[in-house]
């Protein structure tokens, strides 16, 4: 069993309760959403949401998105941006980039609320084990569209920025990189022979996933130098630079393994949210989209 199902994960989803989105936990009507999906496996049925573009040709191979929601929310309404302080939707990537683009729906587990467990629990049920679920998922979408293989990515806010980070750990194998909107890693074991990229936005005045860290939750600091050590990355190779008048620093580390590189984005008096506001003249999705169209597995 993977050492990130601990019974600290279990305990933490108790302190995660400013986490949870206003689309609220067991509750989601996910069906009557444009670009509801089903998955269902050994009996299991599972929701998502997609998005997929207008001009989508088969001939053409798309990127693939995985974006999950925070603690206690509802695939629908993050899809669509609602209800998260902040635009989680996708869809302008998603037409301008060939870019098809998921929305799982977590499962209301021990707490109530539609959650994300980012370790492995050696079930390999979809509605036991959320890295298997993605695996899955991956597996399906790529059954029915044209995937690039090479260019799937995961997404994720708060504890679906957890569930991002579980993915980078355990499938680097499949996901080239991922992007994390105020989320954070948990502690864990991962898989040496995989260098995801990692981009990272946060707060310094995030009040449910602390900038610094506190008893039940790493820093953002601490969550960077794992994965610069991780990615074999020199900390000398870090190049800040100061945005939007200097309310915004942006750290970049880069010469890793198979040429990965971490960035950060520290947002100063910035909350727990999505954050939507261009920074210096470009929107955040625009951001991590660049980012993560910067790599590929076929390229490491």
């Amino acid at each position: 069993m993977n050492v990130w199902r601990t019974i600290g994960w279990i305990c933490s989803l108790g302190c995660l309760s400013a986490c949870v989105g206003k689309g609220g936990g067991g509750e989601c009507d996910n069906s009557t959403a444009e670009g509801y999906r089903t998955i269902v496996h050994d009996t299991v049925t599972r929701e998502y949401i997609l998005q997929v573009p207008s001009s989508y040709d088969s001939s053409a191979p798309a990127s693939l998105i995985l974006n999950f929601h925070g603690n206690g929310g509802c695939a629908s309404t993050f899809s669509s941006g609602g209800d998260w302080d902040g635009n989680s939707n996708l869809s302008a990537i998603v037409d301008a980039q060939n870019v098809i683009v998921a929305y799982p729906q977590g499962l209301a587990r021990a707490k109530g609320n539609a959650e994300w467990d980012p370790g492995e629990t050696g079930t390999q049920t979809i509605d036991g084990d959320d890295v298997y679920f993605s695996e899955q998922l991956v597996a399906e979408i790529s059954n029915e569209y044209s995937i690039d293989s090479s260019r799937v990515y995961a997404t994720g806010y708060s504890n679906g920025g957890m569930m991002a980070y579980g993915l980078a750990c355990s499938r680097g194998n499949i996901f080239a990189a991922v992007g994390i909107m105020s989320g954070i890693m948990l502690p864990g074991t991962c898989d040496e022979n995989h260098s995801p990229s990692i981009i990272h936005f946060h707060g310094t005045s995030d009040d449910a996933l602390p900038y610094e860290g506190n008893q039940d939750f790493q820093s953002v600091s601490q969550v960077i130098d794992f994965w610069l050590a991780h990615n074999n990355i020199e900390s000398s190779s870090l190049v800040s630079t100061d945005l939007d008048g200097g309310n915004i620093q942006r750290d970049e580390y880069t010469g890793g393994t198979d040429n990965s590189s971490v960035v950060l984005y520290t947002i100063t008096n910035g909350g727990h949210v999505w954050f939507s506001d261009d920074i210096d003249g470009t929107s955040p999705n625009q951001i991590l989209w660049d980012f993560l169209s910067n790599y590929s597995l076929a390229e490491n």
